[in-house]
């Protein structure tokens, strides 16, 4: 299992992008998946645990992309 740190944002973030990379890709409820990036304004890191590490990896690039500053720790 891998987690993904998601420490804090860029300006510019795309949020509505972001939310849907956690509904679709790691299958988080869209409310669980708004709450996150809102969260993730307010200057909180949020910790996603995923079972894959490739679908880690898919989803820290992409999250990079809308403007998440996340690791990933394995």
């Amino acid at each position: 299992m891998a987690k993904v740190i998601m420490e804090s944002w860029r300006e510019g973030i795309k949020m509505v992008s972001l939310t849907k990379l956690q509904h679709e890709k790691l299958g988080l409820s869209l409310l669980e998946s708004k709450t996150n990036a809102d969260m993730l304004l307010e200057d909180q890191i949020i910790i996603l645990e995923i079972e894959d590490e490739s679908v880690a990896l898919e989803f820290l690039e992409e999250a990079d992309r809308f403007g998440v500053n996340c690791r990933l720790l394995s």
